[in-house]
This record gives structure tokens, sequence and C-alpha cells, in this order.
């Protein structure tokens, strides 16, 4: 680490465990852009010293300042608040370190900052491998009007790591929070990031995209599951209970509408995640329907949903089959017409 004299405008910061190969693809777009008013702060709880000497080795040599925290696994909730409690910087930017900084990333980010002293809140536009591509599209960089537009318009996006950068006061305010959410992994630094866009400030979406999401896909669900041979996806309690919880703490701060949305939009998603594991054999529904009526019932997505859990599995199978061969029918004839 290099002795500067600079303020840290913005420290990026990064949890990790066991993913050596990862962190060092997400260190090779960052470590180039890093100027004397950043850093990069890292929270490594991995069971060896493979990261670290990725680390070291990529840092050998370079003029750049950052922090190296090690120790006993403490699950991404409680490292995230961790490095916001350490990093340095006035912005606080939490990246994912499966993720890819793209280029031109902390320069736009620092140019943000530098021009509006009011500046609070930043939500970082991200390409993903699937084939959705960039999270929010036709959209300009430019303020958010609120923090409820803000919801409205990201949606569940909000909660993706990578797209996290705050003022690191205003979300240490909002610690407290924070903290009743930790559970292991879920979206306790959500919390934080949530405090602040119901707060004062301004709140800006930065168009990009400067991040490259890279999501654990179905098939490596299935190849861990079949490896284990128990069910590994826990996406029902953490998208459908743990992220429920965390935006219902905070529904008096913002407006009916944007929470409901918000809200809406994850369940739909769920149920549909739910019915493929169901249907490939690597999840299964038990005791999660009797939990999406308690929390969803109020929803119209429920009452879509309902009918086909309580379906038998064959007959789903069957509907899956057809649906799939539909829209594969679909996609083709699409292509072709073009």
């Amino acid at each position: 680490m290099i002795d500067s004299q600079n303020k840290i405008t913005l420290s990026v910061c990064i949890p990790t465990y066991n993913r050596p190969h990862e962190l060092e693809r997400m260190l090779k777009g960052l470590l180039p852009q890093l100027t004397p008013e950043t850093e990069v702060v890292v929270r490594d709880d991995s069971t060896t010293a493979e990261s670290k000497d990725v680390f070291d080795r990529m840092v050998a040599g370079k003029t750049i300042n950052f922090q190296y925290f090690t120790g006993p696994k403490i699950g991404l909730d409680a490292a995230s608040l961790f490095l916001l409690e350490r990093a340095k910087g006035e912005f606080y930017w939490l990246f994912s370190d499966d993720d890819e900084l793209l280029p031109g990333g902390i320069d736009a980010v620092l140019g943000l900052i530098q021009a509006n002293p009011d500046l609070n809140l930043i939500w970082a536009n991200f390409d993903s491998d699937l084939p959705r591509g960039v999270a929010i599209q036709g959209r300009p960089s430019g303020f958010f009007r609120d923090g409820s537009e803000a919801l409205e318009v990201v949606g569940t996006g909000i909660g993706l790591v990578s797209t996290q950068i705050m003022r690191k006061q205003s979300g240490l305010s909002g610690l407290d929070i924070a903290r009743r959410h930790v559970v292991g992994f879920s979206f306790a630094s959500t919390c934080a990031y949530l405090h602040v866009l119901s707060g004062p400030g301004r709140f800006y979406f930065l168009a990009g995209p400067y991040v490259l999401n890279h999501p654990t896909t179905i098939e490596e669900i299935k190849r861990a599951t079949i490896k284990t041979g128990e069910i590994v996806n826990e996406g029902f309690n953490v998208y459908g209970i743990h992220f429920y919880s965390i935006v219902k703490e905070f529904e008096g701060r913002f407006t009916r509408r944007s929470i409901r949305k918000i809200l809406k939009t994850n369940f739909a998603a769920l149920w549909r995640g739910m019915l493929v594991g169901w249907v490939g054999g690597w999840d299964t529904p038990s005791g999660k329907r009797w939990k999406m009526f308690k929390y969803y019932w109020s929803f119209p997505e429920f009452w879509i949903a309902l009918p086909v859990f309580l379906m038998p599995l064959w007959v789903n199978r069957v509907l899956y089959k057809v649906y799939k061969l539909f829209f594969s029918h679909r996609r083709l004839r699409i292509l072709q017409e073009y």
C-alpha cells in the first residue's frame, strides 16, 4: 500500500470466499482503473491462502491504496457491513468478487461525486451473461426524481451487490437496521442502501453499463445438487423471505406503489424459478407453498401460481415440455423472419 496524502474519495470493497479465479478476473478489470483518491478493500474469509496469494501477486509493484482483511467465515451479510465500517473513502462501492468492473467505471463514478456535492447514492447499471443483457435499457444517465422512482425503475436489481455505491456516512447511519437482517447470505447491505435511498440527498442512475454480472446459472445449481445429493437452491428463502422482509422494513419510507411493484416483480420471478426447479428435480415446493401464502397472498401473482403448485408434478412436467416446445418454435420463427 502506498502512503498517500490524498483524501480517499471512493472505496471499492470486495468480500470473497474461496473464489481465487473469480477474484483474479475481477481485479484485472479493477486495478488498472484505480487512482490516488481510490482504494480497494478486501475481506477474505477463504479456507486457504490462494486468494491472498492472487491479490499479493497482482498488486506487487503497483502504487495503489488497499486494505486486506482475513478472518473466519462470517457470511456475505456480515462481511459487507464489516467493509462498510472499515472503508476510508467518502463513498463505498460494494462489489462482488465474481462480477467484473468494465472500463471507465471508476472515472465515471469519481466524476459524478466531484461534480455533485449533494450526491448520496449511485445505482450502476449492469450487463449480464444471461440472454437478457443490459438490465435497464433505453434510460439515459441522470438523477432519479426521488427514492420511490428509483425503486420502480431499478426493481429487484436494487439488491445486486455490484450496483451499490453510497455515501459512507449515510450508509453507516443505517447499520442498526442492516444488522437486524444479517442471516449469512442475503441483503443486509441492501438495507443500508435502502436507508440511504429513503433519506436526503440526490440519487443517480448510471446507465453505463460499467458492471458485468456473472449470475449463478441453473446448470451450476443442478450440478451442485447432483454432486451433494441435497437440494442446494436456497433462492426461495433468500429472495422470497429475506428480501421481502427487508423491503417491508422500509415500506413507510417509500410510496405504496413502489413497494408493491418491487415485491410483485420479485415474486413473479420467484415462483417461476421454483416451478422450473421442481420440474427439473433440483428444488421442491414442499413447505414453501404455505410460506408463499403467508407472504404473498395479497399479490395477483400468487393466485396465478397457486393452481400450478397444487397440480401433480407429472402434470407440470407435461405442461412445461409443451411450454418449452412452443417458445422454441416461436423463437426459431422470429429468427427466420429477421
